[in-house]
């Protein structure tokens, strides 16, 4: 399982927000990415074909993450139950909202989540409710997302929270929270980012950055989940460079007329 002891561990996963395609988790996996991370937020992730990428994934040990839309219990369990190996809410601010997020994607006697079974017990036979909810309060991810200057000041009471098992920054909408959305990794920010960061070690809790490699590298004796690997990004870098290789073969073109 890709995310027991992830407080110990560095690994880096493929965020994707517009390639929901079978081939592409198997793509994946042989790239050596260590996780998904779909994002269900702003993604254009079709949720109806959300739970078969997951499974797929599943069976070929590459685990899902998932950006639920909100802070809701028909979100968080229901991801959970698509077969997600965590679930991560954005916007997180409080103690309280900590708390509902353990209460929706915990079990008994964690939290309040609703037992089926399904696609996250891989439609097992298995009739002992009691182990699968003692393995999924002990494998599944519990992701606050801290984005707001008011998460950062409250992080010390968020990663207090029992069952919180990771904090993941996001930068671009920390930076507009603090009025300086063209200021990504100013020094103001990074100072945010450490005190989250510090936050997390304190509380042996994992710390994750979705955000460039430079700032992932500033910070990477503590990052546990890196996620620098943007699906829309990486196409659109791949995209701009095959328009530049044939920017290129038309100068050539051109030269070879004027011969």
């Amino acid at each position: 399982m890709a995310f027991e002891d992830i407080s110990q561990r560095h690994l880096g996963g493929l965020f994707i927000q517009v390639l929901d395609s079978v081939p592409v988790v198997l793509m994946a996996k042989n790239a050596g990415f260590d996780f998904l991370f779909f994002d269900e937020e702003h993604g254009d992730i079709d949720q109806s074909h959300l739970s078969e990428l997951m499974l797929f994934g599943n069976s070929i040990g590459i685990p899902s993450l998932v950006r639920a839309p909100q802070l809701s219990r028909v979100n968080v369990s229901h991801i959970l139950d698509l077969g997600a190996a965590g679930v991560m809410v954005p916007m997180l601010e409080s103690r309280e909202q900590a708390l509902k997020l353990v209460e929706w994607a915990k079990y008994s006697p964690t939290g309040k989540r609703s037992y089926s079974g399904g696609a996250h017990t891989f439609y097992s036979s298995k009739k002992s409710h009691a182990e699968n909810m003692i393995n999924a309060n002990a494998k599944v991810l519990a992701i606050a997302q801290v984005e707001t200057v008011l998460g950062v000041q409250n992080i010390s009471d968020i990663v207090s929270v029992p069952g919180i098992d990771a904090v993941v920054i996001g930068p671009s909408d920390l930076a507009i929270s603090m009025g300086r959305p063209n200021e990504i990794g100013c020094k103001e920010e990074l100072a945010l980012i450490d005190k989250v960061r510090d936050a997390c070690v304190s509380a042996h809790k994992a710390f994750g950055i979705i955000g460039s490699n430079d700032l992932i590298e500033k910070n990477i004796s503590s990052v546990n989940l890196m996620i620098s690997a943007l699906d829309v990004h990486l196409l659109r870098s791949i995209f701009a460079s095959a328009v530049d290789k044939y920017a290129k073969l038309k100068e050539q073109v051109n030269e070879t007329k004027l011969e």
